[in-house]
């Protein structure tokens, strides 16, 4: 067998000006984990140190430079993950910035945030960002207005996030240990109450027709948007056909004084406590909306109904169920894999979601003038994008993030015998998922604020 040798002279040199190169990188310490190994010195691996001394500038360049890697496809699946993720929360962070600065301007702040590209700027213990400002200017006039006697609703349609199912079946298939083991279809695997599918037939009672702006769906139910047909309970919106509760705002026409009038027989424009039987209504639904919703509607208890052309349905299906999409992560794989790998690519497909778009309409039995025309145009054509963050784009990339930022240790580990680039990848992908995770964070958790000042106040 043949015995070690010292390495040659020129062998010797080239690692100590990797060396030097190596002191100066993010990965530093997990070289320094390789290069306890004394098979480090042989000139046979000088590759692997150049690899990793040249950093993994594929990863700054996204997911598919990533992708065109010829690493451990381990590495690559969790290096392509956290580098689209990452890509994913500065995107949003940009978004709910944006929103939230326009939002204070619109109510008469300065923007001092542009300039700014921190976390804080947009949150702060301190709530000087700028969206603790436009949370704080928000609910400043909703509070105002309602203490003076009005009432809002905020109707909301879209804004459904699906994973990319397709993108994690194909990642995972490296990940196996059994290259002939079949993982079950989406349908088996997307929690039930969270697919989504084209139903033949009818959407089973207390699951969800996902209407929007542009495409109505039939409703038995909770509209979250416009309901046009019957609403049981309060309406804030156009009652015609007679309120046989309390009517506030105007009555045929007439401005109803404060705190409304009893008895309106004709139309009542504003907040309606009980629309009379057989009255047509059309707005914001408190209790339940037989007829047209313009967002989703979660179905009453006893109610199967069918959803409407090209209107998907969520949470059940009675009949034959078409084109699947989970808005939720998979349940885990049956497949025996690596389970770091996995996780992975589950990251990729929240990474990859597609998004339906979200619209808001601000209603409010008050004349659309002075401070509330301001907060109804700004809520328009802002709150969107601060809402979608809130409750389903931003939960989903919040979550994979925290999968990918806990496993890249592991997965760094995993990497010291798999060459030089692997490395450096798995190192530069796990730091930064850890710093996009805690900005993904506070977008999250800053948006929640901006969306709670509006909900809060209005139905």
């Amino acid at each position: 067998m043949p015995s070690w040798r010292p390495p040659s002279l020129e062998c010797i040199c080239e690692e100590e000006d990797l060396a030097m190169r190596l002191q100066t990188s993010s990965i530093w310490p997990c070289i320094i984990g390789v290069a306890a190994v004394p098979m480090l010195s042989s000139c046979g691996l000088k590759n692997d140190i150049q690899g990793a001394a040249s950093g993994c500038d594929e990863f700054q360049a996204g997911g598919q430079a990533v992708a065109t890697l010829e690493i451990d496809a381990k590495v690559k699946a969790f290096a392509e993950a956290a580098s689209e993720l990452r890509e994913v929360g500065n995107g949003i962070k940009a978004d709910v910035k944006l929103a939230c600065i326009n939002i204070a301007k619109d109510l008469g702040e300065t923007d001092r945030w542009s300039g700014d590209d921190s976390d804080s700027a947009l949150s702060n213990a301190d709530k000087t960002g700028a969206c603790d400002v436009a949370a704080s200017k928000i609910d400043a006039i909703m509070t105002a207005t309602v203490q003076a006697g009005a009432s809002f609703a905020l109707e909301v349609s879209g804004g459904q996030c699906a994973i990319d199912a397709e993108a994690q079946a194909s990642c995972e298939a490296a990940c196996k240990a059994d290259v002939k083991c079949t993982e079950p279809t989406v349908e088996v695997r997307c929690p039930p109450a969270e697919l989504s599918v084209q139903c033949d037939a009818e959407c089973k009672a207390e699951a969800v027709c996902q209407g929007r702006a542009d495409l109505e769906a039939n409703c038995m139910g909770k509209c979250e948007s416009e309901c046009q047909g019957e609403c049981k309970g309060e309406l804030r919106g156009t009652t015609v056909g007679g309120c046989a509760g309390t009517c506030e705002g105007k009555c045929d026409g007439v401005a109803t004084p404060q705190g409304g009038i009893a008895g309106c027989a004709g139309t009542c424009e504003g907040r309606c406590t009980q629309p009379a039987p057989g009255a047509s209504c059309r707005g914001k639904c408190a209790s339940s909306c037989n007829g047209k919703c313009r967002g989703e509607c979660k179905l009453d208890p006893m109610a199967n109904v069918n959803c409407g052309t090209s209107v998907s349905c969520k949470g059940g299906c009675t009949g034959t169920a078409t084109q699947p999409k989970c808005e939720t992560e998979l349940v885990p794989p049956v497949c025996t894999g690596d389970p770091n790998c996995q996780s992975s690519c589950s990251a990729q497909a929240s990474a990859k979601m597609i998004c339906t778009p979200l619209t808001v309409t601000l209603i409010a039995n008050v004349e659309n003038t002075g401070d509330f025309a301001k907060l109804k145009t700004t809520i328009e054509t802002n709150l969107p994008a601060i809402l979608i963050t809130a409750k389903t784009k931003g939960q989903l990339a919040a979550r994979a993030l925290e999968k990918v930022a806990a496993t890249g240790q592991a997965v760094v580990n995993a990497s010291a015998n798999l060459g030089g680039k692997a490395i450096a990848c798995a190192g530069t992908a796990a730091e930064a998922s850890i710093k996009a995770s805690a900005s993904m964070s506070v977008s999250v958790s800053a948006s929640a604020n901006v969306s709670s000042s509006c909900t809060k106040n209005s139905s």
